[in-house]
C-alpha cells in the first residue's frame, strides 16, 4: 500500500460539495424507477417502507461513508487503511463504479439521441406516427393499426425505441450490427464527460450548479404542463392511492431498501470520493441529512411530474394507467415521449425532457468516473498525480470501448443483465463488510470519537449512532 501523502483537490466551499453531491445522488432512476415503484407497491402506502429505509440504511451510510471519507482524504481505495484486512472493500468498489459507469453513460447517449431527433422534428417527432421506414405491420396508431391487421401491435413509440433506437436482435445471444447512432451519441457522452472532469474537483464543482439545479427547473416546467391536461388528476392518484395491504409483502420491503441504495448511490465508493474532497473540520452529519432528504423529496416531486403525463396518455388511448406506463426504461424512452407526442409542439417538450435526463445522467456519470480517478491516482500518486488528464483521457476511451458491446442489437440485453446485477446484490455485500470493518473491527467509538473531532462538538445522540452503525444498518 501506497503511504506517501497524496495532494487532494478540494472543493471552493460548502455549496460546492452540496450540489455535486446532490447531483450526484439525483439521477435517472429518480425519474423512472421510484415512480413505477410507487404504484407498483401499494402507492402512497410505499413511503412507509421507503421513509424508514431512509431513516435506517439511506442516511446512516451515507453519513458512514461521508465521515470516513472526510476523516482520512483518501479515496474508496486508500480509505481501508484504517482496517488493512479489509482493502477489499475498495476494490470491489472500483469494479461497481466501474460496470455502473459504463453501462450508465449508455444510457445518456440513447437520450442524445432522442434530442437529436426532438430537435430535427418539432412539431412531429418521429414516434407520434407509423410513417417511417423502421415502423412494421404491427405499428398501432391512435387506435388503429395504420399499416395492417395483426394480434400483436406495439405502438410508434415501442417501435422506435425497438426497432430505430436498437434495432433490436431476438437474444442476447444475437449481437448483430454495431449501430452507427449510437456509437457516436456514446462517444459524445464519454468526450462530454471528460470536458467536464478536466480540472477534477473545482470543474466538478463548478458544473454542479448547472447538474443541480436544472434539473428541477425542467421537472417543475413538465409538472405545470402535466397538470393542465386532461386526465392528470387520474395519473397522479394512480400515483399516491394507498393500499396497505401491500405492506404484508416482503417484496414491498426489499424494493424500498434496493431503491436508497440505487437513489442515493451509496457503496460505489463516489459518497466517499466527494467527502474526501471536504475541509477536514466540516458539519458532515448535517449536509449529509440535507443532501439524503432532499433527493428523497425529488423522486417523489418527479414521480408527480412523470404520472400526471401518464393519465393524460391512458386517456387519450383508452387505456388502464398500469398498461400504459412501462417499467424502468419503457417509461423514460417509450412511454413518456408517448406522451410528449400528443401535445402541441412535442418537439420542444421533448426537448426539455430528454435534456433534463441527460442532466441527470452527467451529474452522477460525472462522480463515478471522478471516483475511479481519484482510485488510481491514490494507488501511484508520484506517477499519476501530475498526469491526471492523461488518466482521465485513458479511462474514458476504455469505458468508451467497454460500452462498444451495448451499441450492437443485442445491447439492451446486455445493459439491463449489467443494470440486474451489478448494484444491488454487490451493493448489499458491499456494505455489511463496510459495517464490519469500522463499526466492529475498528471501533465505533474510535470512529465517533474521529467525528467528534472533525465536527468540533460530541456527536448527539451518541447512542442512537452507535447502535446505527453497529445493528440498524446492517440488520436493514
Amino acid at each position: 500500500m501506497v503511504d506517501k501523502v497524496v495532494t487532494r483537490d478540494k472543493f471552493n466551499g460548502k455549496i460546492e460539495y452540496f450540489l455535486t453531491s446532490l447531483s450526484y445522488a439525483v439521477g435517472l432512476g429518480n425519474v423512472w424507477r421510484f415512480p413505477y415503484l410507487c404504484y407498483r407497491n401499494g402507492g402512497g402506502s410505499f413511503f412507509i417502507p421507503y421513509f424508514l429505509s431512509l431513516l435506517f440504511l439511506g442516511l446512516t451510510f451515507f453519513v458512514f461513508e461521508s465521515s470516513i471519507g472526510q476523516f482520512t482524504s483518501l479515496g474508496p481505495l486508500h480509505v481501508w487503511r484504517m482496517t488493512p484486512i479489509f482493502k477489499g472493500i475498495g476494490y470491489a468498489m472500483f469494479l461497481m463504479c466501474t460496470f455502473v459507469g459504463i453501462y450508465y453513460n449508455m444510457i445518456v447517449a440513447w437520450s442524445i439521441y432522442y434530442l437529436y431527433n426532438s430537435f430535427l422534428n418539432l412539431k412531429n417527432v418521429p414516434w407520434s406516427h407509423c410513417d417511417n421506414q423502421w415502423n412494421t405491420l404491427n405499428c398501432l396508431e391512435d387506435g388503429k393499426n395504420v399499416t395492417g391487421s395483426v394480434n400483436e401491435t406495439l405502438s410508434p413509440s415501442q417501435e422506435f425505441f425497438y426497432y430505430n433506437v436498437l434495432n433490436k436482435s431476438s437474444g442476447i445471444d444475437q449481437l448483430g450490427n454495431f449501430q452507427p447512432h449510437l456509437v457516436i451519441c456514446l462517444a459524445i457522452s464519454w468526450f462530454l464527460i471528460f470536458l467536464g472532469l478536466l480540472l477534477g474537483a473545482k470543474s466538478l464543482g463548478k458544473i454542479s450548479y448547472f447538474t443541480a439545479i436544472f434539473p428541477y427547473v425542467m421537472i417543475t416546467a413538465l409538472l405545470v404542463n402535466g397538470l393542465q391536461l386532461d386526465g392528470s388528476g387520474d395519473g397522479i392518484m394512480h400515483y399516491i392511492k394507498p393500499n396497505f395491504t401491500r405492506l404484508g409483502e416482503i417484496s414491498v420491503w426489499s424494493d424500498a431498501g434496493t431503491q436508497i441504495f440505487y437513489s442515493l448511490s451509496i457503496c460505489l465508493g463516489g459518497v466517499i470520493t466527494l467527502a474526501s474532497y471536504n475541509p477536514f473540520y466540516n458539519n458532515t452529519i448535517r449536509d449529509s441529512a440535507i443532501i439524503v432528504v432532499c433527493n428523497s423529496l425529488t423522486s417523489i416531486y418527479a414521480g408527480f411530474a412523470i404520472f400526471s403525463v401518464i393519465g393524460f396518455m391512458a386517456k387519450q388511448i383508452n387505456k388502464s394507467i398500469d398498461n400504459a406506463a412501462d417499467q424502468g426504461v419503457g417509461l423514460a424512452f417509450v412511454a413518456y415521449p408517448a406522451a410528449l407526442s400528443r401535445l402541441s409542439m412535442p418537439g420542444i417538450w421533448s426537448i426539455i425532457f430528454f435534456i433534463m435526463l441527460i442532466t441527470l445522467g452527467f451529474g452522477s456519470q460525472m462522480t463515478l468516473v471522478e471516483t475511479m480517478i481519484a482510485n488510481l491516482i491514490d494507488f501511484w500518486p508520484e506517477k499519476l498525480q501530475r498526469r491526471k488528464p492523461f488518466v482521465l483521457a485513458l479511462v474514458c476511451v476504455i469505458m468508451f470501448l467497454g460500452g462498444l458491446p451495448m451499441c450492437t442489437q443485442a445491447g439492451v440485453y446486455i445493459l439491463q443483465l449489467m443494470d440486474t446485477y451489478s448494484v444491488p446484490y454487490s451493493a448489499f455485500i458491499i456494505s455489511f463488510f463496510e459495517v464490519i470493518a469500522i463499526a466492529w473491527v475498528y471501533g465505533i467509538d474510535k470512529h465517533l470519537d474521529n467525528m467528534r473531532t472533525m465536527m468540533g462538538f460530541n456527536i448527539w445522540p451518541r447512542l442512537y449512532w452507535k447502535l446505527a452503525f453497529k445493528y440498524f444498518a446492517p440488520q436493514s
